[in-house]
Order: structure tokens, then sequence, then C-alpha cells
């Protein structure tokens, strides 16, 4: 028989940090799996630990997004412009030498002052008006990053110095910046586990159901939708921080409209509104490209046609489009739906009926 030994009986009992780890086996996976990934960069190749990292990046990309319009409901083409943001912030205070973990809340920080203006649009547009306005604001800003020489480089782009601990210290290398990217994705995705729970959390959902039904419960339609923009465009800076860091040298066209449609199939493809679909999304849409190159480059071998200077490509975006519509006609909530309905299974196996 089972018994709901996770069931809370007050506010204060839900918001609690506990109440992400509700029972003894779910603590124990997610110590196995901590632990899994602290030991996991010695055992991997220069190449995979240069495309984990870049996943753990886009992950926390992801949150940001998904907070903005999986929970808020908020359609944004204007993300890759705060990873941009946060990237060239990072670049102009790497050079004066501040150290990395005040460089990373800065820009966040100065993203989330822009994103206030992108949510002034939102109060009154929704759907397709309001990602045309945030397309408005990713040509704005990607047309100031050209044009801002001084500062940003212009097309040209600018160097990033290695993030500095403290005096001359300096962290370098795949494994260093590999353990940097884990404790900040770790930090930002126990925060947004835990902020659906809080009543921002409970207020951005009910605006996204109904912002009249949410304002004539008393919600602030306009303090609620500020802080949903402000915390995604923080958190969208943050990875463009650890981008910017990690590629060393960045300009405009790292942050183009591509990027911005990728984090939107990273989060639809992974599950919106869950912080698990951020994670699985992300981890889909970075490595699937890889192993098809992989495979494709294994099979050039037999199959000329494949050769990946020619054609190469065109498979793998074939592939890579048919998969996606895959997930979206068999599996509309999501790579998550298919893990919870795994979970479910072995969980009631053998009386799964």
């Amino acid at each position: 028989m089972q018994t709901f030994k996770n069931y809370r009986s007050s506010y204060l009992e839900d918001r609690a940090l506990v109440a992400s780890f509700p029972d003894l086996s779910t603590k124990v996976w997610l110590s196995l799996g901590l632990i899994a990934l602290l030991t996991l960069p010695p055992l991997l190749p220069q190449y995979w630990l240069y495309t984990i990292n870049l996943a753990i990046i886009a992950i926390v990309g992801a949150f940001g997004l998904n907070l903005l319009t999986g929970y808020a409901g908020q359609i944004s083409l204007a993300h890759a412009s705060f990873l941009a943001i946060g990237a060239f912030v990072t670049a102009y205070l790497a050079k004066l030498d501040m150290p990395f973990f005040l460089v990373l809340p800065i820009a966040g920080g100065v993203a989330a002052a822009l994103g206030c203006i992108v949510a002034l649009p939102a109060l009154r547009l929704k759907g397709l008006y309001l990602a045309l306005a945030t397309l408005a604001f990713f040509v704005i800003v990607d047309f100031l990053l050209r044009k801002m020489t001084p500062l940003t480089g212009g097309a040209a782009g600018t160097h990033v110095p290695p993030p500095k601990v403290w005096g001359s210290v300096n962290l370098s290398g795949d494994r260093a910046f590999y353990y940097l990217f884990l404790s900040v994705a770790l930090i930002v995705g126990l925060f947004m586990a835990n902020l659906e729970r809080t009543w921002v959390g409970r207020a951005v959902m009910a605006v996204r159901d109904s912002d009249i039904a949410a304002e004539m419960a008393g919600i602030s339609i306009l303090k609620t939708k500020m802080m949903a923009f402000a915390i995604s465009s923080f958190v969208g800076g943050l990875a463009g921080s650890m981008m910017g860091y990690y590629l060393q040298f960045i300009n405009p066209d790292n942050f183009n409209l591509h990027l911005s449609v990728a984090y939107i199939a990273m989060i639809i493809v992974g599950g919106m509104g869950t912080v698990l679909g951020s994670i699985l999304g992300a981890l889909f849409m970075v490595f699937l490209p890889e192993l098809l190159r992989v495979t494709i480059h294994f099979l050039s071998g037999h199959f000329p046609a494949l050769d990946m200077q020619s054609r190469g490509a065109f498979v793998e975006g074939v592939v890579y489009g048919l998969v996606i519509m895959g997930f979206l006609m068999f599996k509309p909530l999501g790579l998550v739906q298919f893990w919870r309905d795994l979970v479910h299974y072995f969980r009631t196996w053998p009386f799964n009926h």
C-alpha cells in the first residue's frame, strides 16, 4: 500500500528548501549523481569535456528562458541578447582585473536591468506581438554591439581575459571551467526548483494561466511580469558571462537569432515549465549535433555520399529536424514526460496496469 508521506500541511513547509528532496531515495540518487558529476572530468577526453562545458552553459541559459516562457508564458526572441549583454559586460569588467565572483552577478544584474525594459511592452502585448517586440529588442542590441566599437570591439569582437580568482591567480583549463560552471548551474537550478513554490513562482504561473483572474486575485501584473523578465534576464546574463569567459573571444555573431531559437527549442523539447526539462532539453540540443557529426563521419567511410564536406551538414539538419518533430508529435510535453513515464513504470512494475 502506498503511503503519501510527501504531503505538506502549510505554505511555509512547501516553500522550505528541503521540499526539493521529498524522500530518502531522491536524496540518495541526487547524492550519487553529484558524486558522478564531480568525478567525471578525469575520465573524459578533452573534446567531450569541452562539449559538456558548453552544455552546462546552455542549461543555465535554458533555466532563464524556461522561467519566462514556461512558467510566465511570455514568448521571447531576445534571449540571445541577454547572453550577449552578460558576455560583453564580462569582457569589459574582466579587463579591469575584477574577480569572477563579482563579474558574474554584475553581468547578470546589467542584463536584468535591461530585461525590465523589455518587460514594458509585455504589459500590453501577448503572443506573436510580444515575440515581435522582443525581436525588435534583439535587433537593437545587435546593432549597438556592432557600433559601440570602443566598448565591444564592434563586429570584429573582443578578447575576454581568463576568470580571475584573486590577485594574479586565474582559472584556466577545461577541468577548472567545468567545476566553476557546474557550481553555478547547481546554484541556479536549486534556485529555480524552489522559486516555483514561493509566492513569486505562484504569481508568475497565475499570470500565465490568466492575467485577468490573477489581477482579480490581487496579483500585480506589472510587478509579476517585471520580476519574470528580470530574473530570466539575470540568469541569461550569467550564462552569457560563462560563455564569454569560456570562449575567451566573443563577437556579436556568437549571439545571433539562431541562438535564441535554439534556446526556445531546448525548453520545448525538454519540457516547458520544469527545471528537469531545461536540463534535458539543453543536453539534447547540444549533444545531438555532436553525436550526428561523429556518426556521419564514421558512416562516410563506408558511404562516400555522406561526406562531411559536401552533404554531411544536409544530413545532419534533416535528422536533427526529424528528431525534434518526432518529440513534438509523440511526446508534446517534452523529454521530461518521457522521463516521468519511465520512472513511473519502474516504480509500479510489475503492477503497472
